[in-house]
């Protein structure tokens, strides 16, 4: 099996303990984009716990493609573990390049540029995702099974967990890179996705949750 393959066709032990290790990958991104495959799968779950209930039917057409939805940006967000390893590799490499000469080191901070800005690559795409997964939980979020109304808003809590730490590993890259201007603009791209899905997946949680204490 391919190294490639191997991190995300691990079992959820093995795949904690290569985590745990000193190896380099999975990382921060790699978790944040688990983490956020979980929350869509359970988003999923949460609907199709409801599908063919026939409290639930007026939604039952809103569900199916919910869960079509999730499907896709699950699978996505899987595929980002190792696109997450791989954007990280050459930067590990060029941290690595000699530094000795002037020739040396300018061919080390263009590479080290380069490969900064593909290491952000990868968790920028994965906020974008958990946004997606937010949008479709928030859509149907307290119109299904009244017993699974917890796992809605831990699929939410899910997403904007990995939103977050995605962020962090944006942010760990755009202020090492030395074009500023390309570095900030990143930077406020994704401190103004963290900030509105923030906002709204507190909120849609904290109802969510009252709901919830409502029902006893």
């Amino acid at each position: 099996m391919s190294e490639k393959k191997d991190l995300i066709q691990r079992s959820c032990t093995s795949f904690a303990e290569v985590l745990a290790s000193k190896s380099a990958v999975p990382g921060g991104g790699g978790a944040a984009a688990l983490v956020g495959a979980l929350g869509s799968a359970l988003g999923m779950m949460y609907l199709n716990l409801s599908i063919g209930k026939k409290k639930y039917a007026q939604y039952e057409a809103d569900f199916q493609k919910k869960v079509e939805d999730l499907d896709l940006i699950k699978d996505q967000l899987l595929r980002c573990v190792d696109e997450d390893a791989a954007a990280f590799r050459p930067l590990a490499k060029a941290y690595s390049m000699p530094k000795d000469t002037e020739t040396e080191r300018k061919r080390y901070l263009e590479t080290l540029e380069a490969a900064l800005y593909m290491a952000c690559s990868v968790p920028e795409k994965i906020m974008d995702l958990c946004e997606e997964a937010l949008d479709a939980i928030e859509a149907v979020a307290g119109k299904g099974s009244e017993l699974a109304k917890s796992d809605a808003a831990a699929a939410a809590m899910l997403c904007m967990s990995a939103i977050n730490a995605a962020h962090l590993n944006v942010l760990i890259n755009t202020t090492s890179m030395s074009n500023r201007a390309e570095a900030e603009a990143i930077t406020a791209r994704c401190d103004s996705k963290l900030m509105r899905n923030n906002i709204r997946a507190s909120e849609l949680i904290d109802t969510l949750r009252d709901e919830i204490r409502q029902s006893e």
